[in-house]
């Protein structure tokens, strides 16, 4: 994956971005001419939504074989500091039915995350999860740490979608966080759902949000942006030349003395059309500030290998994770436990 490097020739980028600022300042960017705020606005906006709609209608299946890694950095502003690499990695295949919260399985070939203090505070793991859209299920082939892994052979079914599906550091490794499905305050929230609020009462999207036309990272976006608090502000930029994809998402939070930082900043570097209409992110990098004081910044890198969209072929029953034989198997929806190849049904003597 090629990684931009950042300019240590920090005063002259000062100066441009000072320019730059100005610039924007008194030369609006109004990249369609539109009149912001107006009922004109507002019924683009509409339009808009149902451009976006068709958008994220328009997967019906993808499979997606990607890696990520995490690198930490102390001082964000200071370009001249490298990220370092840690030994945080996943690499997977996933693929998901196109719907937020729908179908979805996730193979994961190798992950190392953290995990104690001491001699071995990384572990590693191999397993699969998946949900069918009825039942969820997971399997955990191996795990270890210290280089050393251990078979575990080991099934779970449970009456819902795993919990691991939901978490964001999966949506991260998978790159469906970087797509149009994104997450509102916790929740999935389409921007459909987001552009189609804009003139409902019932919502609270006017209040709490404003859409305009904005030049970001050399492309026309429409700029999503929160609005109503002096605490922190949070903007999206969608590229409608390229399906509505996310280019860049910032939550930043304000300090009391008005100074900025940065809570979470996402960049898409790299797009490609796997099927006619439908961009997915092939490159992106996910930056998170730290949870407590002293410890660095984080900055998820995600690299997709390959993207297969709207297969003909694609079948329904991958959803459905495979129990290979002899694996322990815990079923929570029929009370049972039993190894995969043999009936749990059959009496034992």
């Amino acid at each position: 994956m090629n990684i931009m490097l950042e300019d240590c020739r920090q005063p002259i980028k000062s100066v441009l971005l000072l320019v730059v600022f100005f610039l924007l300042l008194i030369i609006p960017i109004d990249v369609q001419a539109k009149e912001q705020g107006s009922v004109v606005a507002t019924k683009e906006l509409k339009e808009l939504a149902e451009k976006i709609k068709a958008a994220e209608n328009g997967l019906s299946n993808v499979k997606i074989e990607s890696e990520a890694w995490v690198e930490t950095k102390t001082d964000l502003s200071d370009p001249c500091e490298p990220w370092q690499r840690t030994p945080i990695y996943v690499s997977s295949t996933a693929w998901f039915d196109g719907h937020p919260g729908g179908k979805a399985r996730v193979d994961v070939q190798k992950e190392i995350l953290e995990w104690q203090e001491g001699a071995a505070p990384y572990a590693e793991e191999s397993y699969s999860v998946g949900f069918n859209g009825q039942y969820g299920r997971f399997v955990r082939h191996s795990i270890g740490h210290s280089g050393k892994t251990f078979l575990a052979k080991e099934g779970r079914i449970i009456p819902e979608s795993p919990k691991s599906l939901k978490a964001g550091w999966c949506h991260e490794f998978t790159g469906i966080h970087f797509t149009l499905n994104f997450y509102f305050s916790g929740r999935v929230l389409t921007f459909s759902d987001l552009f189609g609020g804009i003139d409902d009462p019932k919502t609270a999207v006017p209040a709490h949000f404003e859409f305009n036309w904005e030049e970001f990272e050399g492309a026309p976006c429409i700029k999503i942006a929160s609005k109503g608090t002096k605490r922190f502000q949070e903007s999206w930029w969608l590229d409608p030349s390229r399906g509505f994809a996310l280019l860049g998402h910032d939550n930043i939070s304000i300090r009391e003395d008005g100074s900025e930082r940065v809570s979470t900043r996402i960049r898409v570097t790299k797009l490609k059309e796997v099927t006619p209409g439908i961009w997915w992110p092939m490159e992106a990098t996910h930056i998170s500030s730290p949870l407590k004081s002293g410890d660095p910044y984080t900055r998820t890198v995600y690299h997709a290998s390959n993207v297969v969209a709207n297969d003909p072929n694609f079948a329904d029953s991958i959803f459905t994770v495979p129990f290979p034989d002899g694996y322990l198997i815990d079923d929570q929806v029929a009370g049972k436990k039993y190894r995969a190849g043999e009936d749990p049904n059959a009496s034992k003597s």
